[in-house]
């Protein structure tokens, strides 16, 4: 069985046919294409030289010369490709050598010798949660072999055993493991250099304007020649598209190879672990990241953020409950897919890489025992880690601008302002974060609150626990699927085809799948109100059992009031939000004029809102002195914000640093109504909470 695993299967080979075939249109259409601009250049040539000898004067050398540009240019668009190199930036990378590593390159060099494949030409080190291959490539790499460098993440290194990291390892060398992969590697190649000549014009286009503003006349060969070449990319476009398509399903059956190929070298457990732990992982050291940019107003930071993602990791791990194994949380496929329960799919069309569950799948069919246990931690495997760790992080912050000397924060005082601020910006855990999702019933009538209290056989546990938790993540995949189906009716998102729930259905199955999702998200709303009703109806037992029924009826009539001015608050932003969405991209001077009255009339609402909210003592604590003088200069002008043909840039920065000052109000006000009827609740339901 593990010798049938690293042959390539049946699909790989059907998928790397059909890649080929694909290939080979491309080249045969291509070719077409070529000879017949060939063709037009040495005629463009041959008429621009006659017209120049024949007719003496600058207006027809000015238009001979265009004419034998015009034939140039065409042909150089299609063979501009040949002569592009692709480098890789290697500015936020760290090389390491065998002799400043000698632990990481024994891995190596005994997955290199396992696999078969060639060594990497160099081996770095990231910041990232991630291992990868690279290289610097250029048309001729299709014919000449380049020898690829290792990137391996310290974020991954740092949060792995070292037979983990050994299976990542393996993982990547596989794609290079065996003769019959190359095929796979020149699909990629031949792909990527399609793709660049197609899409990646920047330095051609400017060229072309540069010589289009030499003369007018010469301009209108090259408006002539912009038009030909258009019509030359929509030709490749659609045979790329063919070819493109292709190589995504190549691309999954080469994931699938690599898999394979580290579970044989090392066993299947130790890549399934880590590729379930790797999403948590990063999310752990985005939230580190995300926690000291914050910290930059206050000049404070870190000499190492690894330590801290360790940390955080295992905060969130115990959070929800996750067992612990070789001194690393174990992700169960259920948590990992917990917040993705979408149902739509493209046939794999327009992913590189297949689902993760998939790849687990297919992985614990193989069920190949770990090789030679190596539990350990992998950091251990690097020399003067702690230096290396302090330079990733240096270059991490190399941005930040600090105010003075920033203070550099040790490990503990980061753990204690981290926490805190979690049990500042969260809910009680009691709620298994429903409500991170979801807020507080708040359609009831003040009088309900007079009418008799029904106990309820269910306690606090039952309402929150996975199942019901699971309706809401289904409600999210609805609308998510929704507006996804709204995107490919509308042809923004550009496919004939898509799979929902494992079932086919075209464009023309659009309508009925949109009204079939929208019945669909109607009756998981009514489920989820229902549910809704029903905790506050417990809740509202609890208090009166407590004798805090007065408490509880405070606190929900505020958030009430709450909610329902944030609601129209948020309205209000979001429509001032859409209106001065045109100015983050070009537009003509006419439609800025025309929108800029949208505007306007946006944000007169949005001041009145402003206003209101400077003027009500509820949120006089949520405002700072400083910024409250901010807001009350931009209310006190009527600004212009575009004329004479340009923005108004210092008007502009007034007029979105009130917008994030509102958005930033009423959300902290939400947040602390919300806070505190629910901190309530989880006393009643258990005074461990309070």
């Amino acid at each position: 069985m593990l010798e049938n695993a690293l042959k390539p299967s049946d699909n790989f080979k059907k998928m790397a046919a059909k890649s080929v075939q694909a290939i080979g249109l491309f080249i045969a259409t291509y070719t077409i294409l070529v000879i017949f601009t060939t063709i037009l250049t040495a005629t463009c040539c041959y008429l621009g030289i006659k017209l120049m000898e024949y007719v003496h004067s600058t207006i027809t050398f000015i238009f001979g010369i265009g004419l034998i540009g015009f034939g140039f240019m065409i042909l150089f668009f299609l063979i501009k490709f040949v002569f592009k190199s692709n480098k890789v930036d290697r500015s936020h990378l760290l090389e390491i050598t065998r002799d400043s590593q000698p632990g990481i390159f024994k891995i190596i060099d005994e997955i290199v010798s396992t696999v078969k494949t060639d060594f990497p030409k160099k081996v770095y080190l990231s910041s990232e949660v991630n291992a990868s291959v690279f290289y610097d490539s250029n048309f001729w790499s299709m014919f000449f072999p380049v020898r690829k460098n290792l990137t391996i993440g310290f974020g991954l290194i740092n949060t792995t055993t070292a037979n983990e990291l050994r299976a990542i390892l393996a993982h990547e060398f596989g794609h290079f493991s065996q003769r019959s992969m190359k095929v796979g590697i020149y699909v990629y190649q031949f792909n990527k250099v399609i793709h660049d000549m197609l899409y990646d014009n920047e330095s051609y286009d400017k060229v072309t304007r540069g010589i289009a503003g030499a003369s007018s006349y010469i301009g209108i060969f090259v408006l002539v020649s912009d038009k030909i070449i258009g019509l030359m990319q929509q030709i490749l476009v659609r045979v790329y598209q063919i070819l493109s398509a292709s190589y995504s399903k190549l691309s999954h059956e080469m994931e699938f190879h690599a898999d394979a190929v580290a579970a044989v070298t090392v066993g299947s457990k130790p890549l399934v672990d880590s590729l379930l732990r790797m999403q948590l992982a990063s999310h752990a050291i985005d939230v580190v990241c995300s926690y000291y940019e914050r910290k930059i107003d206050d000049c404070v930071t870190a000499e190492n953020i690894f330590p801290n993602q360790i940390l955080v990791m295992d905060f969130l791990a115990k959070r929800n409950k996750m067992p612990f194994e070789n001194g690393f949380p174990q992700v169960s496929i259920g948590y990992y897919n917990r917040f993705n329960k979408s149902k739509i799919s493209f046939s794999n069309q327009y992913t590189s890489h297949p689902e993760t569950e998939e790849r687990i799948d297919r992985l614990n069919q193989l069920g190949v025992a770990v090789i030679e246990p190596h539990d350990g931690r992998a950091i251990s495997l690097l020399i003067d880690q702690e230096k290396i760790a302090e330079k990733l992080t240096a270059q991490i912050f190399q941005n930040a601008v600090y105010q003075e000397k920033p203070i550099v924060q040790d490990l503990s005082s980061f753990e204690a302002d981290f926490l805190k601020e979690n049990d500042q910006n969260s809910y009680p855990q009691v709620f298994n974060g429903y409500f991170d999702y979801r807020n507080p019933y708040s359609q009831f009538k003040p009088d309900v609150f007079e009418q008799p209290t029904i106990s309820s056989e269910l306690s606090v546990e039952a309402f929150f626990d996975d199942s019901n938790l699971s309706v809401m993540y289904e409600l999210n995949a609805l609308e998510s699927d929704l507006a996804t189906i709204e995107h490919i009716d509308s042809q923004v998102i550009n496919v004939k085809t898509f799979n929902y729930d494992g079932k086919k259905y075209s464009l023309a199955d659009c309508r009925a799948m949109i009204d079939y999702l929208k019945a669909e998200i109607n009756t998981k709303n009514e489920e989820l109100a229902k549910l809704d009703n029903k905790i506050f109806e417990y809740f509202r037992f609890l208090s009166e059992e407590n004798q805090s029924g007065p408490i509880y009826k405070a606190l929900a009539i505020k958030y009430k009031q709450v909610i329902e001015e944030f609601s129209v608050q948020q309205i209000v932003y979001a429509d001032l939000a859409n209106a001065t969405r045109f100015m983050h991209t070009s537009a003509s001077k006419e439609v800025i004029k025309r929108k800029m009255v949208v505007v306007k009339n946006e944000e007169k609402k949005f001041k009145d809102q402003l206003a209101d909210i400077l003027q009500n003592e509820d949120y006089t604590d949520l405002i700072s002195a400083e910024f409250k003088l901010k807001l009350e200069d931009y209310l006190k002008y009527n600004y212009k914000y575009f004329g004479a043909d340009l923005y108004f840039d210092e008007e502009l920065k007034e007029l979105f640093f009130a917008m994030n000052c509102f958005a930033g109000i009423i959300s902290e006000r939400h947040f602390l109504a919300k806070k505190e009827l629910l901190s309530f609740n989880a006393t009643l339901a258990n005074p461990v909470f309070s």
